[in-house]
C-alpha cells in the first residue's frame, strides 16, 4: 500500500464539486425527477416477471400491437372497469380517475 499525503480541504471541496456536477450524480429530494418525453407520453422503466412478459409479448403479437401498447391498454381498462383481485368484486374504484 502506498503512503500518500492527506488531501487539503480545498482539494476535497473541488473534488466534491466535480463529482456532484456529474450527470449521474444522486438526485436530491427537492429536485423533480427527470422525465423523457415522447410526444404527449412519458417514458418509464418497468420491471416485470419473465413469464408475465412472455404472455404480454404473445398477446401483443396476436393483436399486432407493440408491447407498450398492450400494457397501456391494460392500464386504461383497469381505470375504466376497476381492478379485480382473485376474481372478486372490483377492489379499487378507478372511475374517479380522469384519463
Amino acid at each position: 500500500m502506498a503512503i500518500t499525503k492527506k488531501p487539503t480541504p480545498a482539494a476535497t471541496t473541488a473534488a466534491d464539486a466535480f463529482i456532484s456536477g456529474a450527470p449521474d450524480a444522486a438526485v436530491t429530494a427537492s429536485e423533480t425527477p427527470r422525465r423523457v418525453r415522447k410526444g404527449r407520453k412519458v417514458q418509464i422503466t418497468l420491471t416485470i416477471a419473465e413469464p408475465l412478459l412472455a404472455r404480454v409479448d404473445e398477446l401483443a403479437g396476436y393483436l399486432g400491437q407493440s408491447r407498450a401498447a398492450v400494457i397501456n391498454l391494460a392500464v386504461v381498462q383497469m381505470f375504466e372497469t376497476g381492478l379485480r383481485i382473485e376474481g372478486g368484486e372490483p377492489e379499487l374504484n378507478t372511475r374517479k380517475y380522469e384519463l
